[in-house]
Formats: C-alpha cells, sequence, structure tokens
C-alpha cells in the first residue's frame, strides 16, 4: 500500500475515534471574558500576524501551549493552565489527537481553527523551510519538521521542493485538516472555522468574529502591523499564486489528495 493510501486510512480512522471521543456526556463551555484567546492554525495561513494583531487590540502578552512541532503539536498541560483566567493570546498547530481534545475539554476552552488552501499554504511553507533553515539541512530548525528533507533538498529547483513536499507534507496536512474538521462538525469541542482569505478580503470582520466568539465587544482600532517575513513571517496574501508556480501535474497529484468535500466546502476548487 502507498503511503498516500496509509496516510489516508489513518485519517478515517482517526477522524471516528475523534467523532466517538466524549469522555462527558454534556459539554457545558465556562469561557469566559477573563479566558485567553486560543487560534489553532495551519502553518503558513498568516497565524503569527494573527496573533501579533490580537495582543495588540487587547493589549494582552502571546503565549505558547505546546512543543511546536508543525501539525504535530501536543498541549503542555502547564501552558494551557495560563490560558485559563488569563488575558494571553496562544497560537499553535496542535494535532488533533485524543490527548489534546482531553486538555481542552477538561478546561471547557474555545479554539479558532485557521486554514487556508493547502496548495497556498504548502508553496508559503516551501519559502519558510529556506529562511528558517538558511539553506542549511543541519539546521536544528529542521527538527520540528516531519519528515525533515531529504540531503540535496536544499540545493534543488523549486519544481523538486514542490514534489517532494506535495508527497511528503502535503498528505499529513490534509490528515490534520479533516480531523480538525471532523471535530468541529461534531461539536466536541466549540470550534470557530476561520480562513486566511479573510487577512486579504475583510480584516475588521476577521478579528470581529473571533473577539465575537470569545464574548469580547469592544471598539477598536486595527493595528495594521507589517506585513513582512521578519516581523510578522507574513510573505504574500496571494490565494492564487500556487496556480502559477505549479506544474499541471503538480496541481493535478495536489487536488487528488484534497477531499471534494473540502474542496467545495472551503472553495479550493
Amino acid at each position: 500500500m502507498r503511503a498516500v493510501d496509509l496516510l489516508r486510512a489513518a485519517s478515517r480512522q482517526g477522524i471516528e475515534r475523534l467523532k466517538s471521543f466524549n469522555p462527558r456526556k454534556s459539554l457545558k463551555n465556562r469561557q469566559t471574558r477573563t479566558d485567553g484567546i486560543l487560534l489553532n492554525t495551519m502553518p503558513k495561513s498568516g497565524s503569527v500576524y494573527i496573533q501579533k494583531s490580537l495582543t495588540k487590540i487587547l493589549s494582552c502578552e502571546a503565549l505558547n501551549v505546546g512543543n511546536s512541532y508543525a501539525l504535530i503539536d501536543q498541549i503542555d498541560v502547564r501552558d494551557i493552565k495560563k490560558l485559563v483566567g488569563s488575558g494571553y493570546v496562544a497560537q499553535n498547530h496542535l494535532a488533533p489527537s485524543l490527548e489534546n481534545l482531553q486538555v481542552l475539554q477538561h478546561f471547557n476552552l474555545k479554539m479558532v481553527l485557521h486554514l487556508r488552501d493547502p496548495r497556498q499554504a504548502l508553496l508559503s511553507w516551501i519559502h519558510h523551510l529556506d529562511w528558517i533553515s538558511a539553506g542549511n539541512r543541519a539546521s536544528d530548525n529542521l527538527l520540528y519538521c516531519i519528515p525533515r528533507p531529504q540531503l540535496d533538498y536544499f540545493e534543488s529547483s523549486l519544481a523538486s521542493k514542490i514534489n517532494w513536499q506535495i508527497k511528503n507534507y502535503l498528505p499529513q496536512l490534509i490528515t490534520w485538516v479533516s480531523q480538525w474538521i471532523a471535530i468541529a462538525d461534531a461539536k466536541t469541542i466549540p470550534v470557530l472555522i476561520t480562513h486566511q482569505e479573510e487577512l486579504r478580503t475583510n480584516e475588521t470582520a476577521l478579528f470581529d468574529s473571533i473577539l465575537e466568539f470569545y464574548d469580547l465587544t469592544f471598539d477598536y482600532v486595527l493595528p495594521n502591523l507589517p506585513r513582512t517575513i521578519a516581523a510578522t513571517h507574513y510573505r504574500l496574501a496571494d490565494p492564487t499564486e500556487w496556480k502559477r508556480v505549479f506544474a499541471p501535474d503538480q496541481k493535478a497529484q495536489a487536488a487528488s489528495l484534497i477531499p471534494l468535500s473540502l474542496r467545495r466546502r472551503f472553495s479550493w476548487e
């Protein structure tokens, strides 16, 4: 069986496990205005920009509640306890794991699930790896990526990097999205789904929806932070860049990995 088929099978099994996960028969959310905001974001979806903007809007500090591993980030109980009854804004790429769900349900926390077209996220991820590693495969920063790029990865062309990431990273990303969507639809925990496209089309509406989700209603001014890699990890907000960069066979292969239900639901056509 191919690696992609194994990942798809694991995703289906994972979704069924997550749907059936219910340590309590009733979910009573006790989120209050004093609790922090939890952003669970797809890598390279404007995550840092959103977190830093919210800390400016709310005049609070940022928090990391996990181990920082891309897509398999596990919550640290000591850190998540800081979020309860606090004004922090936490941002992570949390895994849709039973362990994380258990923690979130124990503390009755809400979560914002922030997404982007996986193909554009993958292209931005390629540029991000180049930046954080400075093209050095021995960089410690790459230890947070599974799998770490192959030996000649950084010497290869952009097209070769795209091929490698479609094969090795995109299936993991799709599994991550599918399992979190299943959790949101099953209402296992309260989840607000937002999309990177909103940063480009209506930034105010995006932040309004997050604040309203956390019962925070007040007048504010958008911080309008610098949209740069150095300041906010912000590269491009162009949702169609991948269409110009991917070769026809890469477009077809990537599309085949994304379930039709997700493509239709989020207009990832």
